[in-house]
Formats: structure tokens, C-alpha cells, sequence
């Protein structure tokens, strides 16, 4: 009889902690963890029954998908670096979440459910955040061409890790232009153009920088060193005039209204000298009947410009040319 009554008790007893509401006494805090280092995510129950409860990798935006990582003390994720461990007692739970060589993709919040009835469960969460070196995302500004005069230009860099990364600006041995994700240059100008650098840094490992271009697209500007060309008949005047613009202008030479192209009388070089920089040269087998006004002129979609260049006779020969310098 004695027997029948310990069993009788004891039924009574499981039956009672049967119908305690199960709840969730701790949660590991939010953590921050170096990247390649390990953790442990702990969720511990009360009054619980297998396997009513779980961890869930919560997602982070509506394109990624939660990711259910326990049930139980079953591992559901098929992820080498997570494994669980669980210790279950007659009237307490513990299920530990443990995750090694943690890498970036595995900051995020996590959950752990627990089933309290049909239909209804509780959630305690907690935060993974992982210390790394800053990055730069694809949705940064890389390259841009712009007209110049354009009224506000804006750059944008977005940095990302953990600690949140401070972002400046830079061009090429200048100092600090800006701080903040984005840059704004009011009315462009030429001059604006080139390289920048966003550069994001936020204590953790060295620095990381993204070179942002700009072309500035802008209308030709004319410049010679040398307005006025002397030279006597049957010898070469050498005459330059110095383009600056962009897109690539088209180069003419035009005498008496003509213009001139390469023959016995005339020879037209074009070479670039720097970015957007041009010069031209226009060398003339002098006659008496080639002395005058020479016309330089550069166009683009943007508009034209010219310049002019008188060759007026002398009685000695002069060297303008570099090659009769040396």
C-alpha cells in the first residue's frame, strides 16, 4: 500500500508542475565580440517540457530569413562553427547556444522561444554585435561626370562595422574637406575636379579609404604664351596655343578665313599634356605671301573658343621652336 501511495504522490506532484506556466528566467545580455573569437548564448527555462523551446537568428531586413538554430536540444542549423549544449532538469531548463570563429554575418539579434501553451509562447532576445575593421559598401558614389556650374554636387560614402566608423573626406595632400557620410561641393567648377577620398575609420584594424572621380564637363579656354610671332621669309615660325576642356575638343587652324590642314606650307601636331590639357602647334614654312593673323580654335558640345596668333616679318631668322633651343 505503501508503494501505491508513493506513486499516487508523485503523480500529484508532476501533475502540479505540469500545470505551472512555463517562463524564461535569464538570458545572456548583449554581447561584443572580435571577430574569430567565440560565445555563449544562454537561455535557461522554468517549468518547461521538451521541446518547447528554441533559438532563432533573428533577420535582419525582409530580405534575409530568420534562421532557427535550436529546438529543443536539437541543433537545427547546419553551421560547423554553432553547436548547443543543454541541461535538462525536472523542473529547469538550460540551452546554450555556443558559436566559434565569429565572423561579421553573425552580428544580429537573437531569440529564444518558448512555447507556453496552444498556440501562445514568450521570447526573451538578446544582441550580438561584433567588433571589426571598418568597410565601405558598394552603394557609395564611385565615379561621376558632371557640367560644370552644376548648382549643389553630392558625394556619398557609407561606411559599416562595429564600432560605428567615423567618415571624412580628402583630396590628394589636402587637408580634411568634411566629415560625415556626405560631401556636398556648390557650384562646381573645373577646378573641383579629380580625385576625393572617403575614408572611414573607427579604431579597430587600419583605416579604409574609396577613391571617388569626378570629371567636370566644361567648354573649351584658350591660352598661348606668345601673341605675337616674328620670323624671316624661307624659315619656320612655331606657333602654340594651349587647350584646356572636356570633353576632347576638336582643334582648327584658320588663316584668312581657311581652314588649314597639313601641306608643303603647313604642319598641325595636337598632344595631350595632362588631364583635360591640350596643345596644338601650327609650324609654317614662311613665305611672303603666309605673314598675318592665325586663328587657334577649340570646340565641344559645351561651346568654342579661339584665339589669335599674328606671324609678322623679320629680317633675321628667330628660334621659337624647343628642337633649335637645345
Amino acid at each position: 500500500m505503501k508503494n501505491i501511495y508513493g506513486v499516487l504522490l508523485l503523480l500529484n506532484i508532476n501533475l502540479a508542475n505540469s500545470q505551472k506556466t512555463p517562463y524564461i528566467t535569464h538570458i545572456t545580455q548583449e554581447l561584443v565580440i572580435d571577430i574569430g573569437g567565440e560565445m555563449n548564448l544562454d537561455c535557461s527555462t522554468k517549468h518547461s517540457q521538451e521541446p518547447n523551446s528554441s533559438w532563432v537568428k533573428v533577420a535582419k531586413d525582409q530580405i534575409d530569413a530568420s534562421i532557427e538554430l535550436s529546438s529543443g536540444s536539437v541543433l537545427t542549423v547546419k553551421d560547423p562553427k554553432v553547436s548547443l549544449i543543454t541541461e535538462i532538469k525536472q523542473d529547469s531548463s538550460q540551452y546554450i547556444i555556443h558559436i566559434h570563429n565569429i565572423q561579421e554575418d553573425d552580428a544580429s539579434i537573437y531569440r529564444c522561444d518558448l512555447i507556453t501553451g496552444f498556440n501562445a509562447k514568450i521570447s526573451a532576445y538578446t544582441e550580438l554585435m561584433v567588433r571589426g575593421p571598418p568597410f565601405i559598401y558598394d552603394n557609395s558614389t564611385k565615379l561621376l561626370v558632371v557640367e560644370e556650374y552644376q548648382s549643389v554636387l553630392k558625394l556619398a560614402c557609407f561606411a559599416g562595422g562595429y564600432p560605428t566608423p567615423r567618415v571624412f573626406w580628402r583630396k590628394p595632400n589636402n587637408p580634411i574637406l568634411s566629415i560625415g557620410n556626405i560631401l556636398k561641393i556648390p557650384g562646381i567648377k573645373k577646378e573641383d575636379r579629380g580625385n576625393y577620398y572617403c575614408i572611414a575609420e573607427n579604431g579597430v584594424g587600419n583605416d579604409t579609404s574609396r577613391r571617388i572621380s569626378i570629371s567636370v564637363e566644361f567648354p573649351p579656354v584658350i591660352t598661348t604664351l606668345l601673341t605675337r610671332v616674328g620670323q624671316a621669309v624661307n624659315y619656320e615660325a612655331y606657333l602654340v596655343c594651349s587647350v584646356e576642356a572636356n570633353p576632347q575638343p576638336a582643334i582648327t587652324w584658320i588663316y584668312k578665313g581657311v581652314e588649314l590642314s597639313n601641306n608643303e606650307h603647313y604642319w598641325i601636331s595636337n598632344f595631350a599634356t595632362a588631364d583635360d590639357k591640350m596643345d596644338s602647334s601650327l609650324l609654317i614654312k614662311i613665305k611672303n605671301y603666309l605673314y598675318g593673323g592665325y586663328i587657334c580654335r577649340a570646340s565641344n558640345i559645351f561651346g568654342a573658343a579661339e584665339i589669335k596668333i599674328t606671324v609678322y616679318k623679320t629680317l633675321l631668322p628667330q628660334c621659337h621652336h624647343p628642337a633649335c633651343e637645345d
